[in-house]
């Protein structure tokens, strides 16, 4: 049983390794059968990073977009990883050239049992419809199809096989 005491250290701890940057190095646990005891999609979870802070899941996911990767973050005293580490974790687990999006459900999915936060890692060639650069949407908005040589995705919807 862990006492109040030893609770605050460890945030202490934690909050201390989230200002510094301090994490210690990634350690690595396959899970080729899932997460002993595991229920619902935590049957799915197929590997684990672990370091001194923060603890992650991962479970990969078939997808018409591709393989999408879901990961739940979290540390041991339940502290809310801010948004900059949850990016450092993707870079570092995935690489910079990923996105990943954090996605607020419909009420009637939302499942709040653990304080876990959830990411879901792109596959690395679909980028999002949206973005902070009107750049790269401009760019978007100009490609030309190489099989039905529509222009942007609004000439190129619905009615030609290849995807972008």
């Amino acid at each position: 049983m862990v006492d109040r005491q030893q609770i605050r250290h460890a945030k202490a701890l934690e909050r201390r390794a989230i200002k510094s940057g301090n994490w210690g190095e990634w350690r690595h646990t396959p899970l080729p059968n899932g997460l002993p005891g595991g229920h619902g999609w935590c049957r799915e979870i197929r590997s684990a990073y672990a370091n001194d802070l923060y603890s992650v899941l991962i479970r990969p996911l078939e997808t018409r977009w591709g393989l999408v990767h879901h990961l739940a973050i979290r540390t041991i005293s339940n502290l809310e990883p801010p948004w900059r580490d949850k990016q450092r974790i993707k870079d570092e687990l995935f690489g910079e050239r990923f996105t990943a999006i954090e996605v607020m459900p419909p009420r009637a999915e939302v499942i709040d049992q653990a304080d876990m936060y959830h990411i879901w890692v792109l596959p690395n060639q679909s980028p999002l419809p949206f973005s902070l650069f009107d750049a790269r949407h401009e760019a978007r908005a100009k490609r030309v199809c190489g099989v039905c040589q529509a222009v942007g995705d609004a000439d190129h919807a619905g009615h030609c096989s290849e995807s972008w």
